[in-house]
């Protein structure tokens, strides 16, 4: 494939991302490469370097995309004004985001890190989770919903409760086991739960 010539362009970019995204899901993190890349996209290693820096850089801009899909989609649920509601699409949400890309491996890979560091992006993502779990907990206990508690760390243990739902990996796993009907059904009772305590007063 001859060379073409190459432009820093936003069209230049997701053709890139792409690519990193569909060798991803061809071959795995390991068999993907900024030379296996380059070579399908027919340009120089040089230019995917000079975009992204390093394979590091490339997977992080994946991340970085399918993270800012999810997080566009939670925030379509801060306008719904019970915050046990809320919490409830909340959770539904991100649920039916990981069921759906149950059979995409290379989006689960670099949500949970295969085992490696997770990317910047998708660290970054969960912070901004905790602290949308914090301010829903506030405005549950200014509405009377909750009782009056340490917003971070019932953030922190919120996620805990429902790292089945918030873990994709464990997502995939539970796919194995239950239907998707199923695994809805546990996500309400799980939600259920978590409101239940969180209305508790000692």
């Amino acid at each position: 494939m001859a060379r073409r010539s190459w432009h820093k362009s936003v069209d230049t970019r997701a053709e890139i991302l792409d690519e990193a995204e569909r060798q991803l899901q061809a071959a795995g993190y390991a068999d993907m490469t900024i030379g296996s890349i380059a070579k399908a996209l027919g340009m120089s290693p040089a230019n995917i370097f000079k975009n992204f820096g390093n394979k590091a850089g490339l997977i992080d801009a994946v991340a970085l995309r399918w993270v800012m899909e999810l997080d566009a989609a939670i925030e379509t649920t801060a306008d719904i004004p019970s915050p046990s509601d809320r919490l409830r699409a909340l959770a539904h949400l991100i649920l039916k985001t990981h069921l759906a890309r149950g059979e995409t491996p290379a989006r689960l890979a670099i949500l949970i890190g295969l085992g490696s560091t997770p990317p910047p992006s998708a660290l970054a993502f969960f912070q901004r989770l905790l602290e949308r779990l914090e301010q829903l907990i506030g405005d549950g206990v200014a509405a009377g919903e909750f009782a009056p508690c340490d917003g971070a760390i019932t953030a922190s243990a919120v996620c805990d409760c429902l790292i089945t739902i918030l873990d994709p990996a464990a997502v995939v796993r539970g796919r194995t086991i239950f239907t998707v009907e199923e695994m809805t059904r546990k996500c309400d009772q799980l939600i259920d739960f978590v409101i239940r305590g969180l209305s508790l007063r000692a």
